[in-house]
């Protein structure tokens, strides 16, 4: 489950979300942590993660200061899974953005 998109509506419409926590927490809570994903333009920031054409068909960034809960009974469309490299960056950023070393 961890690095997968998927497509929820988290009370701002349906947008991508990346599952960022891990699966162990994920299966035994029946939630998942997610990073929001966008196409917008954001500042250079070591918390948000660019995606490049190896992402592909992912475009844009992965916020990883913008946390919601995604629960097992919340309506969501499976987007795909995105590259381990990815998901390397993705845990930096998420150390940058609650300040872990």
């Amino acid at each position: 489950m961890r690095g997968n998109v998927y497509w929820a509506d988290l009370g701002h419409g349906e947008k991508p979300w990346v599952v960022v926590s891990n699966n162990a927490r994920n299966n035994a809570l029946g939630s998942a942590l997610v990073a929001r994903m966008t196409t917008s333009v954001k500042p250079p920031l070591d918390s948000i993660v660019v995606l490049d054409t190896a992402d592909s068909p992912f475009t844009g960034r992965i916020l990883c200061d913008d946390i919601e809960t995604l629960y097992d009974d919340d309506p969501v469309r499976h987007g795909g899974a995105l590259r381990p490299a990815t998901i390397m960056r993705i845990d930096r950023a998420l150390r940058v953005a609650f300040a872990l070393r």
